[in-house]
């Protein structure tokens, strides 16, 4: 196939050459003519515009190693001042450089000077010699830089002395490396020689630019020295210029080149660091991608240094030596070119036609004949003559209907006068696809199919155009066709299936009846795209872009979609398609079927969503889990928990024994094969694994619970093992750490129980021995207050009332110790039902006295009545808190009290409530500690809040306090239930 293709193409390629190759050849002789005298022409632009270019850069070249020349003069005519004169001062200097008119004459230079060559030992006379001088402009003459050198060259003379000209004043041009190195150069040659790229010292932070200098020797005497030894022994000192070489060049190049764009570098190897002077802001030199059309680089020596100079041609330059000739020799020669293969292509494509013509004439599969107005036949093809059997020869003796038309099949004669060929022209219509019967030259009649046209010249009508087609076979085939397609109907109404046919165009051209029973849609009503208003709306995008693509490639296609039945609502189906070809091989579109799969769909819907709820499980679960397959022992699935433990490799498709590397992984492949040869399942609690989970080295113990649960077939083999563990490590850590914090208990209990126990011992001890002394002390002091009685003074009486005060506080805090130590011994005290409203009852009278000298108003709200209570804590508890809230209460309001009880998650609270002085919140942390007081106005140990708090935790209870700076205090207090 391949080669048939190949030959095919050169076939068509000679085919195309044969008509066009002369108007293929006339273009490309004009065309490449056009080339070659554009070529010619461009290229003589091209070497005038290099030329000028050239020209340019000569000028430029020229311009400036002249202007430098003239500079040099310039400072040799100053060395000429210096020979002819013993001594050249200061105004001689002046009025020498002033003469030169150098900002008339010699634009760019920054002034004339005159540095002496000096050794250490001369300096100083050199400096008074100077300020001697007593200058106006420059009163104070400094020698910079600092320091100490053997050589000095100070600028001492330097014209016009004015602006950037008087910072130099002073300034040792030896100190420089680069000056230097030109001095040098200057001394042992005698020459002028200019410096490498300086800062001069003339610049200043605004519109700074590089510079250099030039340097010209002077020696002592008039003789020419002749060697380097005398002129460095001679030298007396140097004649220079200093230039600042942006206004130099602006100065020599002026307005002449604004075409070109001129850079100059110090040196032969242009950088940023030595570039001198640039026309513009871009360094194009430096540029990997140079700009402008022509460019060029030339160097220049001057006074014993090089400068490297590079040009580049602006677009004026480009612009004023531009020219259109050969642009326009390229586009008339072009245009003639195509306008010579536009006539070629005509006359070639006229002798196209015709050819095509006669071949498609010679070639046709249709008989074709030309009759003229009286019948006879003028022209027939070969395929007519093919047809008839007859030759032009032949068939022209006679009219061409008494030659092919002349007799019916059943033998009767055919008249001209009815024959609807020979009609067509005297009538002037035209004939298509009309059928008949023609007769062979051997007689033999065979089935035609005729097209009849009539020619016109003049609007005369003159001949007929006769087509006629052989049928016999065909219409044998219609026969054959008619009885397949009965076959075919009768077979597909038949099928247990709903079948139909789609021409090529998407249009349905059959249905059968089972799809009518299906869809209750009548068969016109599913004949061409109606077909489509029973499948589900939601599925005919997706159904539609596979039929097309299959349509496209012309290949089988399978969908599955809702379908609507008649009367169940939509079903799932499954619609196969197979392409149909004509004999010819043209596509003309598809025939297919249509299966109901509900019940099928319905099945893998359930099993979907089996698979799906197991496959949540085994992700969710919060376990380890594992699917370890038999014969390799390798890890099948693996749940996300598993997977997480091992961050840094994947555990699919591995073995136990390479997913679990070192000593773990031969324990559990030592199980697996255990399980494996057992057929037993085998389980482990808190069994240790050492963990690597990044394979850094880092190993980390884990407790699992673990089994290795076999899985079977329906054979009794084993086909894998599942692998399930709880990860423990917590609880196991927990339960250690629970053993030692109980163990640490256990050690502090028994600590404090013995500290408890010494410090009630020690309370009691202390209370008990010191009461004795106590009450003597107040004994000595009755009597001491009896027999003194006449004789004490203020004082004295004052005296011992405070010491009175004092035993008696000392008395109360021991009592409060004495009852701490109770109160925590107390364990299985006696309790009773009590009445709160009795116990309230003793309270209020006890402290009748301070609820009348407060004016304190009680109320209750007792809403539960009854507690069961030791009577003695009970009301040491409300004792306290009652008597608190009268004697702490605010001077600027009378006392309010509120006592109520209620329950509350199946408690008894207690609540007393006042608005009396009220605590700060930092107090409020501090209120329950031992001897701890906040208000000093009222007499008391510290000791009662805390007695209290002991006594309610000892049974089981809590208490609470809220409290209001100036406003007011809560107490709550919860009983144990029960």
């Amino acid at each position: 196939m391949a080669e048939q293709r190949n030959k095919m193409k050169l076939t068509r390629i000679r085919y195309f050459f044969n008509y066009y190759y002369l108007a293929i050849a006339s273009f490309v002789i004009v065309l490449l003519l056009t080339l070659l005298v554009y070529q010619e022409t461009y290229q003589r632009v091209q070497e005038r515009n290099e030329k000028l270019f050239n020209l340019k850069i000569s000028q430029v070249q020229v311009d400036i190693e002249n202007r430098m020349r003239d500079y040099i003069q310039i400072l040799k005519g100053g060395k000429a001042l210096y020979k002819a004169s013993e001594s050249v001062t200061r105004s001689d200097w002046a009025i020498y450089v002033k003469w030169l008119q150098i900002e008339e004459n010699y634009p760019g230079i920054q002034g004339i000077g005159f540095a002496p060559y000096l050794r250490s030992d001369e300096l100083p006379q050199h400096i008074a010699q100077v300020e001697a001088e007593k200058l106006e402009e420059a009163p104070d003459y400094i020698i910079f830089p600092e320091g100490k050198r053997e050589i000095y060259t100070p600028i001492s003379f330097i014209e016009p002395f004015t602006g950037r000209n008087r910072r130099a004043f002073g300034f040792d041009m030896f100190s420089d490396p680069r000056r230097r190195e030109a001095m040098e150069r200057a001394r042992d040659s005698g020459d002028p020689v200019l410096s490498g790229k300086v800062q001069l010292i003339q610049e200043n932070e605004k519109d700074r630019q590089p510079g250099f200098l030039i340097y010209l020797p002077v020696y002592e005497g008039k003789v020419h020295l002749e060697n380097t030894t005398d002129r460095r022994r001679l030298l007396k000192g140097f004649v220079y210029c200093p230039f600042r070489s942006q206004d130099l060049f602006k100065a020599i190049l002026g307005n002449e080149y604004t075409d070109i764009d001129i850079e100059v570098y110090d040196g032969t190897k242009p950088t940023i660091a030595s570039l001198l002077f640039d026309t513009d802001t871009i360094a194009h030199y430096l540029q990997e991608k140079k700009q402008g059309y022509y460019q060029n680089t030339v160097t220049s020596q001057i006074a014993g240094n090089t400068w490297t100079l590079y040009f580049t041609s602006l677009p004026a330059f480009e612009t004023a030596t531009h020219t259109d000739l050969p642009a326009f020799i390229l586009q008339g020669g072009i245009l003639l070119a195509i306008l010579v293969l536009f006539i070629g292509i005509s006359q070639a494509n006229v002798r196209k036609s015709n050819h095509l013509k006669q071949t498609i004439t010679d070639n046709a599969t249709a008989a074709l004949f030309m009759m003229d107005a009286n019948g006879y036949c003028t022209f027939m093809n070969p395929a007519a003559e093919h047809m008839t059997g007859y030759t032009f020869e032949e068939i022209r003796q006679q009219p061409l209907h008494n030659m092919i038309h002349h007799t019916h099949p059943d033998g009767t004669p055919y008249p001209l006068s009815e024959c609807p060929i020979d009609r067509a022209l005297p009538t002037n219509n035209a004939m298509r696809a009309h059928e008949d019967v023609f007769i062979r030259k051997g007689g033999e009649f065979f089935n035609v199919t005729c097209a009849a046209r009539p020619i016109f010249e003049a609007g005369i009508p003159v001949a007929t155009v006769i087509e006629v087609r052989d049928i016999t076979k065909d219409k044998r085939a219609r026969a054959a066709l008619s009885e397949s397609e009965a076959r075919f109907r009768s077979m597909a109404e038949s099928a247990p299936v709903m079948i139909w046919i789609i021409d090529a165009d998407r249009q349905c051209t059959y249905l059968n009846k089972q799809w009518l029973v299906f869809t209750g849609q009548t068969l016109e009503q599913g004949l061409g795209r109606g077909w489509q208003a029973a499948m589900h709306p939601d599925d005919r995008e997706k159904s539609a872009r596979i039929y097309l693509e299959a349509n496209r490639r012309q290949a089988p296609f399978r969908l599955e979609y809702r379908l609507k039945h008649m009367t169940e609502g939509y079903k799932w189906v499954v619609s196969t398609g197979s392409p149909r070809f004509h004999t010819n091989q043209e596509f003309i579109g598809y025939i297919g079927s249509v299966i109901d799969i509900s019940e099928i769909k319905e099945a893998e819907n359930k099993i979907k969503k089996n698979a799906l709820l197991l496959q949540k499980v085994f992700e969710q679960v919060p376990a380890i889990v594992g699917l370890i397959e038999a014969s390799e022992k390798k890890y099948i699935l693996v749940n996300p928990i598993l997977q997480d433990m091992y961050e840094n490799r994947d555990l699919l498709g591995k073995t136990v024994k390479e997913a679990h590397p070192g000593r773990q992984g031969k324990i559990l492949m030592d199980i697996t094969e255990e399980v494996l040869r057992t057929g037993k399942p085998f389980s482990s609690k808190e069994m240790p694994l050492v963990i690597d989970r990044n394979l850094d080295g880092n190993l980390v113990t884990h407790y699992f619970n673990i089994v290795f649960q076999p899985l079977v077939n329906e054979m009794d083999a084993i086909e894998a093992i599942m692998l399930f563990a709880v990860d423990v490590t917590e609880l196991v850590t927990a339960r250690q750490k629970l053993s030692y914090i109980n163990q640490e208990l256990s050690r502090k209990n028994q600590e404090l129980t013995q500290i408890n126990n010494d410090l009630d011992s020690f309370v009691y001890t202390a209370s008990h021995d010191l009461k004795a002394p106590i009450a003597n002390l107040e004994g000595l002091s009755t009597m001491l207050r009896r027999k003194l009685q006449k004789q004490l003074g203020p004082v004295e009486d004052q005296l011992l009332t405070l010491v009175q005060q004092s035993i008696n506080k000392l008395q109360s805090t021991i009592r409060d110790l004495a009852e701490i130590t109770k109160v925590q011994k107390e364990k299985n005290i006696h309790t009773e039902p009590l009445l709160l409203a009795d116990v309230l009852h003793d309270v209020t009278e006890d402290i009748r006295n301070l609820i009348e000298s407060a004016e304190a108003r009680i109320t209750m709200d007792l809403q539960v009545q009854e507690l069961v209570y030791a009577r003695k804590n009970l009301r040491s508890i409300i004792y306290n808190l009652l008597s608190n809230a009268i004697k702490y209460r605010s001077p600027d309001r009378m006392p309010q009290i509120t006592i109520s009880t209620r329950m509350e998650d199946g408690r008894v609270v207690l609540c007393i409530q006042d608005n009396g002085l009220g605590l700060k919140p930092n107090q409020q942390e501090k209120l329950f500690s031992m001897f701890k007081r906040f208000h000093t106005h009222v007499e008391g140990t510290g000791i009662g809040l805390y007695i209290i708090k002991r006594i309610i935790e000892n049974n089981g209870g809590s208490i609470e306090v809220e409290s209001e700076y100036g406003v007011g205090t809560v107490f709550k207090v919860y009983f144990h239930a029960g």
